[in-house]
C-alpha cells in the first residue's frame, strides 16, 4: 500500500540548550539556543510493472489507482496554489491601475488649468502691446 502524504511525519522533539560562560571574568556572558527538528523522509510511491501488467480483467492494480489518485492531488493542489498567486497579483496590478488612472486625470486638470493660464497671460500681453502702440 502506498503512504498517503497527509500522514503525520514522524519527528523528534524539539531540544533547547543553554550555555553561559560564566567562569571567566573577561568575557560577557552569552546564551545561545540551538534549536533541532529531525524528520524522517518519506518514500515517494511508485508505480511498478506489475501494476500496470495485471493478468485480471480489472486492469491496472489498486496501488496504480492510488498513486495516480495522488499525483494528480499533487498536481491539483499546485496548480490551486499557482492559481491563488495569480489572482493576488492580479488584483494588485488593477489597484495600480486605479492609482495611476487617478493620477492621469488629476494631471490632465492641472495641465488645463495651466493651459488656460497661459492662454489668460498671452492675451494680457497682447492687450498691453495693443495699449502702448496707441
Amino acid at each position: 500500500m502506498v503512504k498517503s502524504t497527509q500522514q503525520s511525519k514522524k519527528a523528534k522533539p524539539k531540544r533547547n540548550v543553554s550555555q553561559t560562560r560564566k567562569d571567566d571574568p573577561k568575557y560577557k556572558s552569552v546564551k545561545t539556543k540551538d534549536k533541532a527538528v529531525q524528520t524522517i523522509r518519506e518514500k515517494k510511491a511508485q508505480i511498478e510493472a506489475e501494476d500496470l501488467t495485471s493478468t485480471d480483467a480489472a486492469g491496472p492494480s489498486e496501488n496504480y489507482w492510488q498513486v495516480l489518485a495522488e499525483r494528480r492531488r499533487i498536481a491539483l493542489k499546485d496548480a490551486l496554489e499557482k492559481n491563488e498567486e495569480l489572482v493576488q497579483y492580479v488584483e494588485k496590478l488593477e489597484e495600480e491601475k486605479r492609482t495611476y488612472k487617478e493620477m492621469l486625470n488629476e494631471t490632465t486638470a492641472l495641465v488645463e488649468v495651466l493651459q488656460e493660464m497661459i492662454g489668460d497671460d498671452r492675451s494680457g500681453i497682447n492687450n498691453s502691446l495693443e495699449d502702448s502702440t496707441l
